[in-house]
This record gives structure tokens, sequence and C-alpha cells, in this order.
């Protein structure tokens, strides 16, 4: 059977005991394959092995799979019998719930960073409302609120062509998702097709249980919760809405008595990142198993508030962050992309971070338009009106995954392929860069350090 009438998306899920994961193999026109392991673990795939991996998770008989193997490639049965078996022992250290490092255990070969052009995003966010009941002085929604907005029967059409286009993963976000009324049957929507789902809000919402339990019921897989301090009088005053502190909390302590995978985000600001540690010491408390951190977006009012932190005032606070974080046992994610020569990441260990935009993750807006990123407000297309191909190949959405038009200083940098000159937005507010420094050592590309993991099999 011809691998290709497959659906381009293919979804599996495999329990043990009281865990779950969620398997996901894209399928390109070539034959090769990227597999997904709950949206965090993304190995790519020759199509030798694609076809394997396709005939493993769909449990097929391995005679009938052998057989398939060797019509496919004219090899002999013995040596396809011996690199199917060697495969299927490999996936199933992967798809096993807490299952081997592939890199450490499986000895898989690993591509180099932003070295894999995919043919569409690994993940959507689909910015449901610009609406919200903050009114954060640093948002980088530069959108009015009132923005033109679609029914549900558009949000469920735009949720099946993503999963035609082979995008596994949707993040709902906006503005405030959960202002939306019809969130729990997007959520139901996008989990009957076999997308992974998540969440980014403010936490108010998820203060009542019978709203949080809705979503749950409905199929939410993980939420991200801003919290920008453990101040209260701090954080309020940081999301212009007086109480607002206390219903995130509420809110947060609610979404980690369930089954959800829970992380918060704070946004690192003059105002907020001298009581960082006790912030940090906060969410230990409540037992959050990660911990998002990003500097300022340059993007809407975030682009004028001025509040922002230089990116060389960062590493003593990130160093911080690590050491809280490392010593509670919690996981430390930092976001934003930066110029190297200014900040290097991968000094403090925090992976390689690099400009993701129009390459492993993009938006769709309020009204169907589809943006590089959330906080990149310059439109690619229409997702239901325009031709995938003509949205992916924008001459923008290109600009931006090979790093065109960058600073001289940048154009010859040898970290120039991992740093990308830092966040676009960051550049384009004329935020300060440095000449680059020469490179020292190798990148370690340890999966461990960044999601998504590259890696791949040969």
């Amino acid at each position: 059977m011809p691998i290709m009438a497959q659906p381009r998306i293919n979804h599996f899920e495999y329990r043990a005991e009281d865990q779950r994961c969620r398997i996901h193999l894209r399928l390109e026109p070539d034959g090769s394959g990227t597999l997904f392991v709950n949206a965090s673990q993304i190995l790519y795939l020759n199509p030798t092995a694609a076809l394997m991996a396709r005939l493993i998770l769909a449990e097929t008989e391995e005679p009938r799979a052998v057989a398939t193997v060797v019509d496919r490639y004219r090899v002999s049965t013995s040596r396809a019998r011996e690199d199917y078996a060697g495969l299927k022992r490999q996936l199933a250290e992967l798809v096993r719930p807490e299952g081997a490092c592939p890199i450490c255990d499986l000895q898989l070969e690993v591509r180099p960073p932003f070295s894999v052009r995919p043919s569409a995003p690994y993940r959507m966010d689909l910015a449901l409302t610009y609406r919200c009941n903050n009114d954060c002085a640093h948002c980088y929604n530069a959108r009015p609120r009132d923005y033109p907005e679609q029914d549900t029967s558009f949000w469920k059409r735009v949720l099946d062509r993503l999963w035609e286009i082979g995008i596994p993963h949707v993040v709902f976000t906006g503005g405030e998702p959960t202002l939306r009324p019809d969130l729990p049957d997007l959520i139901a929507h996008a989990e009957g097709l076999g997308q992974i789902t998540g969440l980014n809000t403010n936490g108010r919402r998820l203060h009542d249980p019978r709203y949080l339990a809705r979503l749950v019921e409905a199929g939410l897989d993980h939420v991200q919760i801003t919290v920008e301090s453990h101040d209260a009088r701090i954080h309020d005053r940081l999301v212009g809405a007086s109480g607002a502190w206390e219903q995130t909390r509420q809110g947060l302590q609610q979404a980690l008595a369930t089954r959800l995978y829970v992380m918060t985000n704070t946004t690192l600001m003059r105002d907020n990142s001298p009581w960082l540690g006790g912030t940090l010491e906060f969410l230990a408390q409540l037992g959050v198993p990660t911990v998002g951190l990003n500097a300022l977006i340059y993007s809407g009012r975030g682009a004028r508030v001025g509040t922002g932190l230089p990116e060389s005032k960062l590493p003593s606070l990130l160093d911080l962050a690590r050491e809280r974080t490392n010593a509670f046992r919690q996981r430390m994610i930092w976001y934003t992309p930066t110029q190297y020569c200014q900040f290097d990441p991968m000094q403090l260990e925090l992976g390689v971070k690099g400009c993701t935009a129009a390459l492993y993750n993009m938006c769709v807006e309020p009204d169907g338009a589809v943006l590089p990123c959330q906080s990149y407000y310059q439109t690619l297309g229409s997702l239901l009106e325009n031709d995938w191909a003509e949205i992916w190949n924008h001459p923008l959405a290109r600009r931006l995954r090979e790093h065109v038009g960058l600073p001289e200083p940048c154009r010859e940098c040898a970290l120039k392929s991992e740093c990308g000159g830092g966040c676009p937005l960051a550049r384009e507010a004329g935020q300060p860069s440095a000449a680059p420094r020469p490179r020292i050592g190798a990148i370690d590309s340890s999966p461990c350090l960044v999601p998504p993991d590259l890696r791949s099999v040969p």
C-alpha cells in the first residue's frame, strides 16, 4: 500500500499506567517525514525511516511490514527485517512516557539547529480575539481590541485546514482567549482531529472550577498562565487591572490540581525584575513544574512602554532563575531570541535561541489572516482564502527564516545560523547591537536544552 496514500498527518496515542504519549507523523511529498513526540521532541526521518515508522506506529503485522519495505526498496528480506526491528526498538523507547533520550541512549544523528526547512510550521497560534480583561502597558498586541472576529464555524474550518496542512499543535491565544464562549467547543474540535491543544491565558477565568473543568473535559492538553510578580500590587499595576492577581493565583492553583501540563510565563522588565527571586520562590511553593521567562517584546505597546531591559542585564537575572529552578527541580524555559554578541544563551545553558517566526510557528489572527508570529503584525495572506504555498512562501516569511536583511556585523558572524540577529522586532525597534565575537567551541546540540528538539533518523 503506497505510503503517500495515507493522510499527510497521522496521529497515534500510547498510554502506560497514568501517562499518555501523543505521536504525530507528518509525511512530505518526497516521502520523508517528521515525527513529533508530545509536540516537543521532533525527529526528522528519511523516506525509508518514514515508511517504516508509519508501519510500526500503525501496528502493522511484521511480516507484512517487512514485505512492504522489500517491495519498496528492493532490499533483501533479512536486511529489511533487521532495519525494521532496529527502528521499532528505537521508537518503542521514544514513545514511552519518560522514555530514553535519543541522543544519549539511541545514538541518533543530530541536525544542526535551524538547518531543517519544513513545509509548514510545527505549531500554529490562534488569536481568537484581541479583547482582554487586563490592560498591560507592555502588551505586544498592535491591534484594536474591537478587531473583527469570526464565528465558531469559521474557526472550525481553520482547524480543519491546519490539519490538512499537517500542523499537529495549536495554541489558543489572544488577547484573552477565555473571553470567547466557544473556546471549549474549539478545543474539542481540535482534539477530535488529533491535534495537541494549548492555551495562553492570564488565568483569571480559570479561578472558576466549573469553567476550568469544561476546558479539561474538552481535551485541553496544556496551559500557560502569565504571572508578572508574586507581589499582588506589582502584578496588578503591570497588567492594569485591580484584583487581577488574586484571580490569576486562584486560576493557577486550580489548573495545577488538574491533569493539565501547567507552566507560567513572566516578562522581565524594570518594574518586576528586582524582585524576581521572590516570584520564583512563590511559583515553586505553588508547585509550578515549568517556569517560562522572556524579555519585553517590542511590538504594540511594548515598542513604546520603555520598561524593557538591555540584553546585557539579562545574564545575572537568568543565572538567578536557573539557580532557583534547579534547586526546586523545576524546568526553566527562556523564550526570547537574543543577539549572541550581547547575551549568549548557550553560555547559560539555555539552549539555542533564534527567531522561529514563519519557520516553526506562525499565528492566525481573529479575522483569519496569517502572521509570521503572534507579535509580528504584517499579514502573509488569509488561511482560508489563499493557497498554503502562497502564504508559506510569502517574501516576508522567506526573508525572516532565511535571515535576509541583517545588520552588516551579523552577516559574516560565525553564529548567524543560530542567533539569526536576535528578534527582528527588537532590531526594528532600534535596540542596540554589538560587533560579533569570534566563535569559541561547538554548538551544544543536547536535546534537553530547548524545544523543539531537532533530531533525525537516517
